[in-house]
């Protein structure tokens, strides 16, 4: 299916890398269905805190009054910390292209959050169509330190011509013909106003697996190496086992990682994002990593369709009282441009491709 306007897909993300649009990509297993995971350098700098460019700024001038020091890639990044890194990829993108950025889900999972700066943008995680320029990374271990390496890929990018996103009646459309959420036992979710609207909402789970969830350490007792892939999870979280009551709460500061109570799926022609905290929902932000590739999900047999997402969940002010199957998130539909010529889950193989339960990011040992 062809669209005017919407995401770029694997094949047309590789015709920008070879028109020179998108400049120093050096590894293919770079290109995803629909996005494009972003390099570290070795270019380290500790900050004195977050900071945006003005208009037509360009990082490198931010640097001269905000950077503490240049950092060492052979330690790790405090916990905490605010670090600048130049990343390996700069961009000359044509007048009709844009882009917007997310955290990986595996480092989304460890709460290493990560935010595109583009040099004189003064926003995160949007990139104007037209832009020229390098890009750079704002990012801070959140839970616990974390040593990375050059090369690294933390965050990835999407490419979009016009709108991308699904419109209600649109989204109704899609949730008709491809069933969209399935439950855990793979039955289809009716349509209804509740789970339908200018998204497809999802509710948590506290019940179906004996433990229900993790919860990072207030006092972590060693340091994710991200060249390690056997951590023991108990050094870095702990354990939420089923609460009797079906309710957990949340307290502020804490970081959790939970489940949903629903698989969904991305069929080839759409794109999905989790989309930004919504007050309505509750106080808390239900993810950090947002992007879901065409493919997720997605089986040739219909029996078989349909995988749980993985929430990396964060609460604000005051506790909050989370009950199982409440509402947890919106997953948001964007229509592709063209179909990819590889899919998530079938030609690109993932860690999470058929988790189940609240699975940790690739770099424990379970």
């Amino acid at each position: 299916m062809l669209h005017l306007q919407g995401a770029l897909p694997y094949q047309a993300i590789n015709g920008l890398i070879a028109a020179g649009v998108i400049y120093g990509v050096t590894q293919e297993i770079a290109i995803q269905p629909a996005s494009l995971d972003l390099s570290l350098t070795d270019r380290v700098y500790r900050m004195r805190g977050s900071c945006l460019p003005r208009k037509g700024e360009p990082m490198e001038d931010i640097l001269k009054h905000s950077c503490l020091f240049t950092h060492d890639l052979d330690k790790p990044l405090e916990h905490n910390g605010i670090y600048l890194i130049k990343l390996a990829e700069s961009l000359v993108l044509p007048t009709t292209v844009h882009a917007a950025a997310s955290n990986k889900s595996s480092s989304g999972r460890i709460n290493l959050r990560a935010r595109l700066i583009a040099d004189g943008v003064p926003r995160f995680d949007d990139i104007p169509a037209g832009y020229t320029g390098a890009l750079w990374l704002e990012i801070s271990p959140k839970s616990f330190p974390v040593r990375v390496h050059a090369g690294d890929r933390i965050n990835q990018i999407r490419f979009y011509q016009g709108e991308a996103r699904l419109s209600r009646s649109e989204h109704h459309a899609a949730f008709e013909q491809y069933h969209l959420l399935r439950s855990l036992t793979g039955a289809m979710v009716p349509t209804s106003e509740d789970c339908v609207g200018r998204g497809i909402t999802m509710t948590i789970d506290l019940h179906s697996q004996t433990r229900v969830g993790w919860r990072a350490k207030t006092a972590p007792e060693a340091i994710l190496d991200t060249a390690k892939f056997d951590h023991d999870p108990r050094f870095f979280f702990e354990a939420i086992e089923r609460p009797q009551c079906e309710e957990l709460i949340l307290h502020p500061g804490d970081f959790y990682i939970l489940s949903t109570r629903e698989r969904v799926l991305v069929p080839p022609d759409f794109s999905m994002e989790m989309v930004s905290y919504d007050a309505s929902k509750g106080e808390f932000r239900s993810h950090f990593a947002g992007f879901f590739d065409p493919g997720w999900g997605w089986h040739e047999r219909d029996e078989e369709r349909g995988t749980i997402a993985v929430l990396e969940i964060e609460c604000y002010s005051h506790p909050f009282v989370l009950r199982d199957g409440q509402p947890i998130c919106l997953m948001v539909y964007e229509h592709m441009t063209a179909t990819p010529d590889k899919l998530y889950g079938t030609d690109i193989k993932s860690n999470y491709t058929t988790q189940q339960g609240s699975k940790l990011a690739k770099w424990f040992a379970l």
